[in-house]
């Protein structure tokens, strides 16, 4: 029996409103807090039909990863890390975000590296 495991929600509602979101170039930044997180977001992805759209998608954001363990997760499943934190804590996170993204975001979009 499982003791500690992350499973989806019953209602994947909001997830696939952010899968569409991402396909249709509409959000900027992606945060992953756990690398099954990343799996989660491709199943759905995958079950919509919807996962090249997904990737695509992913290329014109930032992508933020809280640590090593989900940033191994995401460069597995192809994904570019844009940033990861010091220290794997949420506010580590959340700050390197709210400081670097917009340039990041720019560098992305006029096709440099962040």
């Amino acid at each position: 029996m499982p003791v500690y495991q992350w499973a989806l929600p019953e209602d994947l509602g909001p997830l696939r409103a952010a899968i569409e979101a991402i396909a249709h170039a509409e959000i900027d930044m992606a945060l992953f807090t756990t690398s099954i997180q990343v799996i989660h977001l491709l199943r759905v992805a995958r079950e919509m039909g919807r996962e090249q759209e997904l990737r695509r998608g992913f290329a014109g954001m930032v992508v933020g990863s809280i640590g090593p363990v989900t940033t191994e997760e995401l460069r597995e499943q192809a994904f570019h890390v844009d940033f990861e934190p010091p220290h794997p804590k949420m506010g580590f996170l959340v700050n390197e975000a709210a400081q670097h993204a917009g340039r990041m975001l720019g560098q992305k979009r006029r096709g440099g590296s962040s």
